[in-house]
C-alpha cells in the first residue's frame, strides 16, 4: 500500500480511536479491512510519531489529550458537505435541523473568506423535494435515537400494512435509516425472535422501558440491508428479468444490486440478475417499468406480478 494510502488510514485511525475506545484489536482490523499485525504496525507508527496510543483493557484510548491534527477539506470535499448541509436545513421541521445548522456553522469558521462567500452563494440552488416530517415523526425520531444510545428496549404499537393489523412489540433499536423518501427502524423484535424492519410513520405509540440491550457484536445495519432490495428482508431469491431492448439502457446505467449481473441479448434486450431477500420491494420496481419487462424467476414473483396486472386490468376496465 502506498504511503499517501496509509497516512490516510493512519488519520481515520485516531478519529475512530477517538471516538470509539471501545474499538479492539479485531473490530480494528475488521474496519480498515487488514490484518492484525498490520494494525499493530500501525498503532506502533502513531506511537513512534508522539501519539501514544494505549490499551485499555477493551478497546484503545490516546494518552495524553488533544493528540488530533486540525481538519482540512478539499474543495471538492467542502463542496460535497456543504451541498448535504444545504438540502438538509430545509428540512424546516425536522429534529436535524440545529444541528445541521450548528454544523455548517462551523464548517464555515474554518474556511478560508474566499470559498465561504462562495459557497454561501451556492446556498438555495439545490432542488429539495424531500418530505416533511410531522410532530410525532419528531418525537419518534428523537426517541428512537435517544434509546439506541441509551441501549433500552422500547415498547411500540405497530401498523402492519400488508396485513392490515396493529400489534404491540418489544424492540430493542439498532438504528435508523433513511430509504426511498421514508425513515425506518431496524432492531430485534421480542415478538418475532429476530431482528426487523419497523416504518416510523407506522408506529402509533412509542415507550421506553426500563430494560437494557446488548448491541450484538456481530450485528451490522449495513449488511442487513444490503440482503434486502431496499429495506425489508424475506426469503433468500435469485431472480431472473428479461428487459426490452427499449428499457435495457435504463437498467445498464445504475447499480441496482450489490452482485449483480446482465447478459446482453442479440436483439438489444438484456436479462438481469440478482440475488436478494425478500421479492416485495423488487416487484414494486419491475412493476413500475409496464411493459418490456419479463420475470423468469422464480414463479411465486412472476405470478404475484400477474395477478396485480390482472387486477389492475380489471379496476381499469368497464365503468
Amino acid at each position: 500500500m502506498g504511503k499517501h494510502l496509509r497516512l490516510a488510514r493512519l488519520i481515520e485511525m485516531m478519529i475512530l480511536i477517538k471516538y470509539h475506545p471501545d474499538y479492539g484489536p479485531k473490530k480494528l482490523a475488521e474496519y480498515f479491512e487488514i490484518s492484525e499485525k498490520r494494525l499493530y504496525d500501525d498503532l506502533n507508527e502513531l506511537n513512534a510519531a508522539g501519539i501514544p496510543i494505549v490499551y485499555n483493557g477493551k478497546g484503545y484510548s490516546f494518552l495524553s489529550r488533544s493528540p488530533m491534527p486540525p481538519v482540512e477539506f478539499s474543495i471538492d470535499e467542502t463542496l460535497a458537505l456543504w451541498l448535504h448541509v444545504t438540502m438538509m436545513r430545509k428540512h424546516r421541521e425536522d429534529i436535524f435541523t440545529g444541528p445541521i445548522r450548528s454544523a455548517a456553522t462551523k464548517l464555515l469558521e474554518m474556511l478560508p473568506a474566499d470559498i465561504s462567500k462562495k459557497l454561501y452563494m451556492l446556498e438555495g440552488s439545490f432542488a429539495d423535494e424531500s418530505p416533511r416530517m410531522n410532530d410525532n415523526m419528531d418525537k419518534f425520531l428523537t426517541t428512537i435515537n435517544q434509546s439506541v444510545m441509551d441501549r433500552k428496549t422500547i415498547g411500540i404499537t405497530y401498523y402492519t400494512f400488508s396485513r392490515d393489523e396493529t400489534t404491540d412489540r418489544e424492540v430493542d433499536p439498532y438504528g435508523v435509516i433513511f430509504r426511498g423518501n421514508s425513515w425506518y427502524m431496524i432492531g430485534y423484535c421480542h415478538k418475532r425472535g429476530e431482528p426487523r424492519t419497523f416504518r416510523i410513520n407506522r408506529i402509533k405509540n412509542i415507550v421506553v422501558t426500563c430494560k437494557g440491550f446488548d448491541y450484538p457484536a456481530d450485528f451490522s445495519i449495513s449488511d442487513y440491508v444490503s440482503q434486502s432490495w431496499s429495506v425489508f428482508r424475506g426469503e433468500e431469491t435469485d431472480v431472473e428479468i428479461e428487459f426490452s431492448a427499449k428499457l435495457a439502457p435504463l437498467i445498464e446505467e445504475h447499480q441496482w444490486r450489490p452482485g449483480q449481473r446482465i447478459v446482453k441479448h442479440a436483439t438489444g434486450g438484456i436479462t438481469f440478475y440478482a440475488s436478494m431477500r425478500g421479492t416485495l420491494e423488487i416487484r414494486r420496481w419491475v412493476m413500475s417499468w409496464g411493459e418490456g419487462v419479463r420475470v423468469i424467476r422464480p414463479d411465486s414473483l412472476r405470478e404475484e406480478i400477474a395477478a396485480h396486472a390482472a387486477a389492475l386490468v380489471d379496476a381499469h376496465s368497464g365503468e
